[in-house]
């Protein structure tokens, strides 16, 4: 009877073939559920587009530090700014004359006008005058003189006198760049009265024949005429400015160095 029971457990345990065969199929059953999750896997990452990502999103206000980390920049920013607008232009250093050997030497008596003295003796700004004057008209012996006021600035005009009348001598050189100088040509020019009689910023008027150079050729010369200043109540008037007329004629048999051809 003890028997009875070994038996019966022999003859229901499987056998080993059994075995065999479930531990191939469970092996075989592993590797196919393997093969499958990896062409699941293949499939599901494969191509399409990625998934979106979560973002932490902080709607808590800024802190005062980084404020002012902002602000910091912005300021600096500001002050350049500020720098490059109000920094001074670079000065230029002073201009420095070299000394040339090649200088023009002008001839003696030669006067050097500035292009502002140029435009003010330019003729044709200025009011012609009357044709029939001299270059002698009185300014006044003790009484007082009358003038225009056609001087620059409105500045009164006086009629000059002769201290000295200039010799045909010192009137050549002049004349020689001049085209005229016949009989009853002329020119017209305006002067101010220095001291010893002498005239300075002499200024052409008008002239005739036009454009002949007349009254350019009197400017030029007017350094060495000698003219009497105008009396204003006894007292004679430097300064002031004065109108020379000269009047050309004909040259006469043994004038020599004498006084030039004016009327």
């Amino acid at each position: 009877m003890a028997s009875t029971p070994a038996v019966s457990a022999a003859r229901y345990a499987p056998s080993r073939r059994d075995r065999v065969i479930s531990f191939v199929l469970a092996v075989l059953v592993g590797v196919f559920l393997v093969f499958v999750l990896l062409i699941m896997s293949s499939v599901t990452g494969g191509g399409g587009e990625p998934g979106g990502q979560l973002v932490a999103v902080n709607i808590s206000p800024p802190s005062a530090e980084k404020e002012k980390a902002k602000a910091a920049p912005k300021q600096d920013q500001k002050q350049e700014q500020v720098q490059t607008v109000t920094t001074p232009p670079p000065k230029l250093p002073p201009r420095i004359e070299i000394p040339s050997k090649n200088q023009v030497e002008w001839p003696p008596g030669f006067i050097k006008l500035s292009r502002e003295d140029i435009a003010k003796a330019d003729i044709s700004r200025i009011k012609p005058a009357g044709g029939g004057g001299q270059a002698g008209a009185s300014a006044g012996g003790g009484g007082n003189a009358e003038g225009t006021g056609e001087g620059p600035g409105g500045a009164r005009v006086y009629n000059a006198e002769w201290y000295r009348e200039p010799t045909r001598a010192e009137m050549s050189p002049y004349m020689s760049a001049a085209r005229g100088g016949s009989s009853g040509d002329w020119a017209m020019i305006i002067c101010r009265t220095v001291e010893r009689y002498h005239v300075e910023d002499c200024r052409e008027v008008d002239e005739s024949p036009r454009g002949s150079g007349l009254a350019r050729a009197l400017r030029q010369a007017a350094w060495q005429f000698l003219v009497r200043p105008p009396r204003v109540d006894g007292k004679a008037q430097l300064g002031t400015w004065v109108r020379i007329r000269f009047d050309f004629k004909a040259a006469k048999a043994g004038d020599g160095d004498g006084t030039a051809g004016q009327d």
